[in-house]
């Protein structure tokens, strides 16, 4: 039994909003280990398009979680969980404090809320959906979840590709809705045995951020997240129906790969869909529980949470 007192940190907040650079100022301020709660850092080559930080500056700021596997795999929320509490128990075994950074709401969900005991999906099934997906369309899978699980698909927005394909294996595997899953075999939060403090970025006025979110995307255009994405498609194995390509800019360069779009047609559906996500993370964080919210000021933003966390 993990004694209380032992102290896990959050750092959340949208997409474009300096979440790790505030970490890596906090790190240079005491012991910590850095735990990646981004569902697209964790795959291998995905540099540009997810935002990670130089291979260089990985060395005097190592993170765990990321770069964990290849873009042909998949990965679950469970599995995170899972992988997550182990760095965790690490962290404290080593004297260090878990500072888990990222903007993946549904990571942090299992940690807070806890996660259905369900079956993990398998590749026929999962290629089963995705099949449906691709030629059905992401709105009619939102339709038809909505006829198998209400519940769920209430709670799930019509653009969000992984939760729907999620929700559907659920169906498809256990002939069960994933709502009643979620109901009847959740799992305790596994954090309740820590002193957790959650933190979250206020990204500020809207049109700035608005403008922020698309400057940064231009910039990893600039940086060569096309080069990347055409190199990563001529992995065998891979194609632009793995998970790993549907993330946001990942998908739309690779529909332009695809001659599916044009170039500018590409730029504008990534900005469009990266503040969609920027929308959908914030939406999560307003309804979020026993949250400190921080500014973009990153010398008072680290001071309030030294301070908070050593009262």
């Amino acid at each position: 039994m993990v004694t209380k007192h032992k102290t896990v940190i959050s750092i959340m907040g949208p997409t474009g909003t300096g979440k790790t650079d505030l970490a890596l100022d906090l790190f240079d301020k005491g012991s910590y280990r850095l735990i990646n709660v981004d569902s697209v850092q964790i795959y291998k080559g995905l540099d540009i398009g997810s935002g990670k930080i130089s291979k260089k500056m990985l060395e005097s700021y190592p993170h765990f979680l990321l770069d964990i596997i290849e873009p042909e795999e998949s990965y679950s929320a469970a599995r995170f969980k899972k992988d997550c509490l182990t760095e965790i128990e690490k962290a404290h075994k080593n004297g260090q404090t878990p500072l888990l950074v990222g903007g993946t709401m549904l990571y942090f969900n299992t940690l807070v809320e806890g996660i259905s005991d369900m079956p993990e999906s398998n590749e026929e099934v999962r290629k089963k959906v995705e099949t449906y997906i691709a030629d059905e369309g992401l709105n009619e899978a939102h339709v038809k979840l909505s006829k198998i699980d209400p519940i769920s698909a209430s709670r799930i927005h019509c653009n969000d590709t992984q939760r729907i394909q999620r929700a559907l294996e659920v169906f498809e595997l256990t002939n069960k809705p994933l709502s009643d899953w979620q109901q009847n075999h959740v799992n305790l939060s596994p954090l309740k045995q820590y002193d957790h403090y959650q933190f979250s970025i206020d990204p500020g006025d809207r049109e700035e951020h608005r403008k922020i979110v698309k400057d940064r995307f231009l910039k990893m255009i600039e940086s060569g997240l096309v080069e990347e994405v055409e190199n990563l498609l001529k992995r065998p194995g891979l194609t632009s129906d793995h998970a790993s390509m549907k993330s946001v800019g990942y998908r739309q360069v690779c529909n332009f790969l695809l001659d599916k779009i044009s170039y500018d047609e590409m730029i504008e559906r990534s900005i469009i869909s990266t503040r969609q996500l920027a929308k959908r993370q914030m939406t999560w964080l307003r309804k979020w529980s026993d949250l400190f919210w921080l500014t973009k000021n990153k010398p008072e933003s680290t001071l309030k949470i030294l301070n908070q966390i050593n009262l």
